[in-house]
């Protein structure tokens, strides 16, 4: 193991000056009251007016529709990932953030083909590889998307001749889509936490564990609901997560009251209640809420790289928060309807 010191030194070399420019831009991170004044905003207009002095007031400038802004939402992301750049991390961490749109668009492209869509206008331009690439040729693909494009074509067509051979018509598009959300899910995680493993941050690797936990307990929860056999829910279950897959199985056997008992019980899941588990409508709230502490245990960090890490996370966090707000508001939704939508923020303060 490093050295403390050692380690010290470093971390005041590499992340000295990063710390310094996120504590500035934290300030400009939104609070609780501007969330508010979005809520009660009396049209798409006032909403604008609100953020014009934030960092997205520029990027929402003439907007009017939807699809504005989602581009504009996307540009001052771009903002925030050239800014990770800029500062000098290392490599694995820039990579990190940008690499999870990649694995976002290529499920789409392989989901719109099962539908027989086309998705292309549908793909962020956030991630490593341009969206035509992503909508192009498979062979075409960078090796870390070509080789899970080609797992799941393969996994579909196989699927296709079991259901052939068990004198079925073709699979279904529920099945085909489970296929492609499996396969590119596992992928993906697998790639982040190589990420985060080679970044050298146990923040980012605990984040992502925390992730894999949080998916797999919404799977287990929610297929447990439904009565699927633990035959088909295990092999889609995650690996890489502080609860293994193994007490996962076990504890899925459990009536659902006591499969919420056991999973409250584990330390990933500390402060969740089993009330929180078992309501679907609260289940996404409180894993939320899991991950917003733990974006401000890292923000309260003095020096390395978990300030800025929460910083960035944070900014994903608003920026979904602004796209629940803005476009709800275009499409009519009143201020309560806003108001249930909304998520805990990590830095939120009033």
């Amino acid at each position: 193991m490093r050295p403390p010191l050692l380690k010290a030194v470093r971390d005041s070399l590499r992340y000295g000056y990063a710390v310094g420019r996120v504590r500035a831009l934290e300030v400009r991170v939104l609070r609780d009251a501007t969330y508010e004044r979005l809520v009660d905003a009396p049209s798409f207009a006032e909403q604008k007016r609100i953020l014009s002095d934030t960092a997205y007031g520029p990027h929402l400038e003439g907007v009017q529709t939807a699809d504005g802004v989602e581009r504009g939402l996307e540009a001052a992301m771009h903002e925030v990932y050239g800014l990770v750049s800029d500062l000098g991390l290392p490599e694995p961490i820039v990579r990190f953030f940008r690499v999870r749109h990649d694995f976002a668009n290529l499920r789409a492209r392989l989901k719109a083909e099962v539908l027989g869509a086309d998705a292309q206008s549908d793909l962020s331009s956030l991630g490593t590889v341009p969206p035509e690439v992503v909508a192009g040729p498979v062979e075409a693909l960078p090796e870390h998307l070509r080789r899970v494009a080609q797992e799941v074509l393969e996994a579909l067509a196989e699927l296709d001749e079991r259901s052939e051979r068990d004198g079925g018509a073709v699979a279904g598009s529920l099945a085909k889509l489970e296929v492609v959300d499996g396969i590119v899910e596992r992928a993906a995680y697998a790639e982040l936490a190589s990420l985060a493993k080679a970044s050298g941050s146990e923040f980012l690797r605990e984040y992502v564990s925390l992730q894999v936990d949080l998916a797999n307990v919404k799977r287990v929860l929610r297929s447990r609901r439904r009565a699927e056999p633990l035959a088909e829910v295990e092999p889609r279950l995650l690996e890489g997560g502080r609860i293994s897959r193994a007490r996962l199985a076990a504890a899925y056997q459990l009536p659902l009251e006591e499969l919420a008992e056991r999973l409250a019980s584990e330390r990933a899941l500390r402060g969740v209640a089993v009330e929180e588990l078992l309501a679907l409508d609260r289940l996404d709230v409180a894993a939320d809420a899991l991950a917003v502490r733990m974006m401000r245990e890292g923000r309260a960090v003095p020096l390395g790289a978990e300030p800025v890490v929460a910083y960035v996370l944070a900014r994903e966090a608003e920026v979904r928060q602004l796209r629940v707000l803005l476009i709800g508001k275009l499409a009519g939704l009143g201020a309560e309807e806003l108001r249930a939508r909304l998520r805990k923020v990590y830095v939120s303060r009033g």
